[in-house]
């Protein structure tokens, strides 16, 4: 049975299928050194590229910063939220 660590919080799930669509299981256990070290520009070369799909699911401006938390919170964009600026 595959399990998902969120933290200090262990959720099994009887098998891959049965993991809600909605819902990425997603933990970091780095420090910000660490984080900072990321390839921030080959990530981006490799989105431009084609190599790496993102999924945008909603795009909202810097003045829909409100909304655009809601729809973060409700786990309603379906893929990655952009505030454009």
């Amino acid at each position: 049975m595959p399990k998902c660590h969120l933290g200090i919080t262990s959720v099994s799930f009887p098998s891959r299928s049965t993991k809600p669509t909605a819902v990425n299981l997603t933990t970091y256990a780095g420090e910000s050194q660490d984080f900072m070290r990321t390839p921030f520009e080959q990530l981006i070369g490799q989105i431009e590229a084609g190599m790496l799909r993102v999924q945008v699911g909603k795009t909202f401006s810097l003045d829909e910063i409100v909304e655009a938390r809601r729809c973060m919170e409700e786990n309603k964009a379906g893929g990655k939220i952009v505030v454009v600026t």
